[in-house]
């Protein structure tokens, strides 16, 4: 979950909780002074007309008891019914046309020590406060009285859809103003966050903007000093490594030269010295040893020749990198057994700059190697190509394949140093590579590197 998701979340619940419990809290409070008043309006609207139900009792009007009661109750809207009952519980009037309803009469009543009673029923037409207020104390009788609470419902509960849709119009402005906010608070982490990211994938020129924001300023600023550093690491290392590398390259071109000129030239001419053995006068016996020698040492200056070749080949010290991989891709699908082919184009007579030209063919040298050890593959094809101011060296084989980027990281000494050699040598001259390889599906190395062409002959 995002910095940014958070701040939005935590505003929005804020808002949420404030706005609900505001609501609850309003309701109940409405809901408490509403039915105060309710409870002092029938009250007092009972009061009246015990006031008049006494007169009207005293002179047994029951006609004129009934008349007052209906215009009562046609006065008043929310008066659901009236009924006035004698000491002994008998119904002297009412606005009930069929009766008194079955279970009225003993829904309320007052108690000995009460001058009145209110209570809240249930009736077919919604909850109605009944009241009960005694006639002369209630020697005469009660008057009932019910007066409707729908009016009361309604007001609750069209204060709470109010509010409630208050609490979403805030709700929703809040969201939007602290997705802004958030979004104005997270946007210098952010690109510390993207920044960083660059940084870990060897991306070392990146820099971030120093905000305004003191706190955030001082990790950008501190942040910019570590890239700095890590940049100026980065290229003395790069720069060492370049030196490692170039003094590696000539020791095996030293060695290579010794090789091939002392140690070659002494098995040369030990064999010519066996040859002349074998072709003098020694005995039938001796003459089947001298062959046995002369073919153990023609065998050893081969391998002489051939770790010479490996370690630094002459050809592309003298005819350069295009005729040193076309020799060594033929000489390695000869020695393997594979269909192993060599395509060149667009470097006809010219000659890359020596680091480049070391740099590509030992590459494609690591990966000819790979294709041996790991990818059992029959056929492998090396192209090497110019395309505008861009080498490209592409090693491609038919084989097993692999996961890349788990043998990457994977741990394995001989999959890191081969894969992330082979990226070092094309850093160094300015490339980059690249790998594509699924298992089953063979392996592609794809390297892509400035190109700084010379001409033969050029000094």
């Amino acid at each position: 979950m995002s910095l940014r998701f958070k701040i939005v979340v935590a505003i929005a619940g804020l808002i949420l909780i404030l706005g609900l419990a505001g609501t609850l809290h309003a309701r109940l409070t409405l809901s408490g002074f509403s039915q105060d008043e309710l409870n002092r309006r029938a009250l007092a609207l009972s009061q009246h007309l015990e006031g008049h139900a006494v007169e009207l009792l005293a002179v047994n009007d029951v006609y004129g008891l009934h008349t007052q009661l209906n215009e009562f109750l046609l006065s008043n809207d929310d008066v659901r019914y009236i009924a006035v009952l004698d000491a002994n519980g008998d119904v002297r009037a009412s606005t009930f046309l069929e009766g008194l309803p079955l279970g009225l009469r003993d829904a309320n009543s007052v108690p000995p020590d009460q001058e009145y009673a209110i209570a809240s029923i249930s009736t077919n037409e919604g909850n109605v406060l009944d009241t009960a207020y005694p006639v002369a104390g209630g020697t005469r009788g009660t008057v009932r009285l019910g007066l409707s609470q729908d009016r009361l419902d309604n007001q609750v509960g069209s204060l709470t859809f109010n509010l409630l849709a208050l609490t979403g119009g805030v709700l929703l402005a809040s969201l939007l103003v602290g997705y802004l906010l958030a979004k104005f608070l997270t946007s210098p982490l952010s690109r510390l966050a993207e920044a960083a990211q660059a940084v870990g994938r060897g991306e070392l020129s990146q820099r971030v903007d120093v905000p305004d924001d003191r706190e955030v300023g001082q990790v950008a600023v501190a942040f910019n000093a570590m890239a700095e550093k890590l940049q100026e690491k980065e290229a003395e290392r790069r720069r060492l490594l370049a030196k490692v590398m170039a003094a590696h390259e000539d020791e095996r071109k030293r060695i290579a030269r010794e090789l091939h000129d002392e140690a070659g030239q002494t098995l040369t001419s030990l064999l010519l010295g066996l040859k002349h053995i074998e072709d003098g006068s020694v005995g039938s016996s001796n003459r089947a040893k001298v062959a046995e020698l002369r073919s153990l040492t023609s065998r050893t200056l081969d391998l002489v020749r051939d770790m010479a070749l490996e370690l630094r080949p002459s050809t592309l010290d003298h005819l350069g990198l295009v005729a040193a991989l076309e020799r060594y891709v033929a000489e390695y699908g000869r020695k393997h057994g594979l269909e192993a082919d060599f395509d060149a184009g667009g470097l006809d007579g010219a000659r890359l700059s020596p680091q480049t030209e070391t740099a590509l063919y030992r590459i494609a040298q690591e990966a000819l190697t790979n294709v041996i050890r790991h990818a059992r593959a029959r056929g492998v094809s090396v192209l090497l190509e110019r395309r505008d101011s861009r080498a490209i060296l592409v090693v491609e084989d038919d084989g097993a394949g692999f996961d890349a980027e788990a043998a990457r990281y994977s741990g394995s000494p001989a999959s890191d140093l081969g894969i992330l050699g082979m990226e070092e040598r094309a850093v160094l001259v300015g490339g980059t590579l690249t790998i594509e390889s699924r298992p089953g599906h063979g392996t592609a190395v794809f390297v892509e590197v400035p190109l700084e062409v010379k001409e033969d002959g050029a000094n």
